[in-house]
């Protein structure tokens, strides 16, 4: 009989991906027409209304209410990459965008949420789209923070915004 290698402790696995379900629990998703430009849009972010609303979103912008927060954008497995594989979204692309759930969800620079802290939607900058526990000029949405941070992503639970 020959010796065979036996796994005997374990790492931890990468815990999410920007814009996956944090876990099996219900969710509603909407599908919608990106209107942001290409390249601007990414997995995770949280996005608002466009000029269509019910049909198309976009990245928030100064002046972005919480009534027109539509939710985040879901990962997708058939996305193009660009020849550093980093994911690009088009615009006109159509995407899955999540309402309420648990989801990995896009953190703004420097952001460290922790357990049951609020969640609020960054809508000026660089990091306009990317999530926060701070409120500053930030915009509230209906969600709270289910886990601490991880290479800039962390998880959100949200609530049904109406």
């Amino acid at each position: 009989m020959s010796n065979m290698a036996v796994q005997m402790n374990y790492g931890e696995p990468s815990r999410g991906m920007p814009g996956l379900l944090y876990d099996r629990a219900n969710y509603d998703a909407v599908t919608r027409r990106n209107s942001a430009e290409d390249g601007k849009l990414f997995f995770g972010c949280g996005v608002v209304q466009g000029a269509e609303p019910g049909k198309d979103i976009t990245l928030p912008a100064t002046g972005a209410t919480a009534e027109k927060f539509e939710g985040v954008v879901m990962y997708s497995a058939n996305t193009e990459m660009d020849d550093d594989g980093a994911v690009l979204l088009h615009k006109g692309q159509i995407l899955d965008v999540c309402q309420t759930g648990k989801m990995w969800v896009q953190l703004a620079d420097q952001a460290e949420p922790a357990y049951g802290q609020p969640v609020y939607l960054v809508i000026t900058g660089d990091d306009a789209g990317k999530f926060t526990p701070t409120k500053g000029t930030n915009l509230a949405v209906k969600a709270r923070f289910i886990g601490a941070a991880q290479n800039g992503i962390a998880p959100a639970q949200f609530a049904e915004q109406i």
